[in-house]
């Protein structure tokens, strides 16, 4: 959703720059030149109809079905495709610990995990509000998260990524950037009026 906020993917496409995005909701609104209309379901006012037929005007060898589980596995093939041919892969963060430099992504697909592992380069963009001092800051902060998203207790997926891939080991990425945006979002913070004070009642003399 940051990427959204400042338009990157249009930025990049005026540079050459193809960007694809790998959230199967985000996906196939961007296929068919729409805009995400949930912040965790992204194309969920499109029916199966409308996804079969965004499929079949941009997908070579796609055979029209309104089979849920077939379409997603079509969404699947192509993305795991571009996955191995990208250079690049772009994430969010949905907690940055200051402590010991790990990003967090909470995730039920398992295509932020493709993403920051598969690509030789790893870059992360986050608003600064997503920082937090501690990683036992994190537990809670994680519960309330999955809870208020989808009602789930835990995700599928919860990623902590606090490095590049070091020597001797077999995948991850090369280089990992982390972009902070601010966007704002300071001049936000700034303009929080301080709470009034409570009033409290005066203990009665014994």
């Amino acid at each position: 959703m940051v990427s959204e906020e400042i338009e990157l993917n249009h930025v990049m496409a005026k540079h050459g720059i193809e960007c694809l995005e790998s959230d199967m909701g985000e996906y196939i609104v961007q296929l068919d030149g729409d805009r995400p209309s949930h912040i965790i379901m992204p194309a969920i006012h499109k029916n199966k109809q409308e996804v079969s037929d965004t499929f079949e005007a941009n997908l070579t060898d796609f055979t029209p079905t309104v089979d849920v589980d077939s379409l997603i596995q079509t969404g699947r093939r192509e993305l795991r495709r571009k996955f191995r041919d990208a250079d690049i892969g772009v994430s969010g963060v949905n907690f940055a610990v200051a402590e010991t430099g790990t990003l967090c992504l909470v995730e039920n697909e398992g295509n932020g995990r493709m993403c920051t592992t598969v690509p030789d380069v790893h870059i992360a963009i986050t608003g600064i509000e997503k920082v937090v001092e501690f990683l036992s800051d994190v537990p809670p902060l994680y519960s309330a998260l999955t809870r208020s998203a989808t009602g789930q207790a835990i995700s599928t997926y919860f990623n902590m990524i606090s490095s590049p891939r070091r020597e001797g080991e077999l995948d991850g990425p090369r280089e990992v950037h982390l972009v902070l945006l601010d966007n704002g979002r300071s001049q936000a913070y700034r303009m929080r009026k301080p709470a009034r004070p409570c009033s409290a009642f005066a203990a009665a003399p014994v």
